[in-house]
């Protein structure tokens, strides 16, 4: 796929632009997207996605990271322009052992656990008291400049990310370069990587390869929302046999009721799973998975657990058939289902 890519750039472009190439890996974080907004040094707005307009206004939780710079250069002894105005994406995450460390303290105080770093990410950013999002081991990494005003904007994305990290701002330092001619080396090392993830302190769902030169990104352009300049390596999950203890039915924003799985914890690719998700009541009907049954787990894409099905074989007669309770679990009113849904 990263061969058929690199092809398809240069078809694209002109033999004088296609000589030249050359490419940056950076890991494919794995929290929630965070967009950024700083108005002559200055944080003034943090979104979930987009401007602001269309996403959420998360700018009150973002002002408590402890590594969310509110100023740029955060130190003023460093020499460094700034622009007037400066739009960067980032990643909100949390590292494994922090989450785990969280989910254990939840766990004994019979609070709510997460079911993995994502979503911890991004229900400690959506809370409604930022005191809360205070209180979580959040970090950030800033990997890509959407919008530049004043100053001299670099002209690579690999001298972008430099300038950020003179700035201030946490930028990861996974970042790797390679020219065209060291294009196998490029594949040689997605490979390395995909085996040696699991090591690494925070969650990843992949690589990303791109194109260095922004001149050269935006002569490619984008295939709709996907960047032709830009391509995801990804890596197949893990899966593991563990015991579903039981079926807990959770509501969520829109008031949907889903059923989750409270699992015996299991370690899947470096992190320990204790819920996964059951999608829906025929879900569970249709694969006659039942509370007691010994399940296969598999973190869809290196992120989402969810139950693939009952392990059959290790049966013992003391599996518990499971119903969909009759009242929501939260307000005690009844639960509907509306026609042709699961």
């Amino acid at each position: 796929e990263l061969r058929a890519w690199r092809e398809r750039v240069k078809r694209l472009l002109t033999p004088q632009q296609a000589q030249g190439l050359r490419y940056v890996v950076e890991p494919k974080f794995d929290g929630l997207t965070v967009v950024l907004h700083y108005e002559d040094g200055r944080f003034v707005l943090g979104a979930t996605r987009g401007d602001g307009e269309y996403g959420e206004n998360i700018t009150p939780n973002l002002r408590t990271v402890r590594v969310m710079p509110l100023r740029i250069p955060v130190d003023t002894a460093v020499e460094v322009a700034r622009p007037t105005r400066l739009v960067v994406r980032g990643e909100a995450y949390v590292d494994k052992a922090d989450f785990e460390r969280f989910n254990a303290r939840q766990a004994d105080q019979g609070e709510r656990t997460y079911a993995n770093p994502r979503n911890f990410a991004a229900g400690s950013l959506r809370q409604l008291d930022s005191t809360i999002t205070a209180e979580r081991p959040l970090k950030l990494w800033v990997y890509q400049a959407l919008l530049w005003e004043g100053g001299d904007r670099p002209q690579s994305h690999s001298e972008t990310l430099a300038y950020l990290r003179r700035l201030g701002m946490p930028v990861c330092p996974m970042l790797h370069s390679f020219d065209d001619a060291q294009f196998d080396a490029l594949v040689a090392y997605t490979t390395q990587f995909g085996e040696e993830r699991h090591g690494l302190p925070y969650e990843v769902d992949g690589l990303v390869v791109k194109i260095d030169s922004l001149a050269l990104q935006e002569e490619l352009g984008y295939t709709g929302k996907d960047p032709r300049w830009a391509v995801a390596v990804k890596y197949g999950g893990e899966e593991a046999v563990t015991k579903l203890n039981d079926i807990v039915v959770q509501i969520g924003r829109t008031g949907a009721a889903t059923p989750n799985a409270v699992l015996e914890p299991v370690q899947i690719s470096g992190v320990i799973v204790r819920a996964a998700t059951l999608h829906n009541e025929d879900y569970i009907r249709d694969l006659d998975i039942r509370v007691g049954d010994h399940v296969v787990v598999k973190r869809a894409g290196e992120v989402i657990p969810k139950v693939l099905r009952p392990v059959l074989d290790l049966r013992d007669g003391s599996e518990v058939p499971w119903q969909m309770p009759a009242v929501c679990p939260v307000c005690g009113q009844p639960l509907m289902r509306p026609p042709g849904e699961a």
